[in-house]
């Protein structure tokens, strides 16, 4: 298991916070407390860290994986576990200067619901152009 440190936000203060992965099994660990401890599993590292931020509302993740305009590739998902992802801007395509670690540092435009960015990222694939999600899905 790799360990990231991450910083969160609970009760208005900034905090560390260690997130343990393995990208080959696809499993992460978050601990609120000492004493508590969940396995996640999905697809890749990036719906894991989702499921984490749906179990904490109350915790504010600052990292770019919590951005409401972030979210990997099919290829960044499949070949590089969902450790990167497009930071993804309305009406241009995502270019590979746009492409963020999930872990890193991020306090702007954050949100602990996962359906908030498969919204913002049918409406950037509606902002090029496609006429469905799912000729791109």
């Amino acid at each position: 298991m790799k360990t990231k440190k991450i910083y969160i936000l609970t009760n208005n203060q900034k905090k560390e916070a260690f997130i343990k992965y393995d990208d080959e099994n696809i499993i992460l660990t978050f601990s609120e407390a000492e004493n508590f401890k969940k396995i996640y599993s999905g697809k890749d590292i990036y719906v894991c860290l989702a499921k984490v931020r749906s179990d904490f509302p109350h915790i504010t993740f600052l990292c770019k994986g919590a951005k409401l305009n972030v979210m990997p590739s099919r290829m960044a998902s499949q070949m590089g576990a969902g450790l990167v992802a497009y930071q993804m801007t309305m009406g241009k395509p995502a270019l590979p200067d746009d492409i963020v670690h999930i872990f890193d540092y991020e306090e702007e435009n954050l949100t602990n619901d996962p359906q908030e960015q498969i919204a913002f990222f049918k409406a950037w694939l509606a902002s090029l152009g496609a006429k469905r999600y799912e000729d791109f899905n």
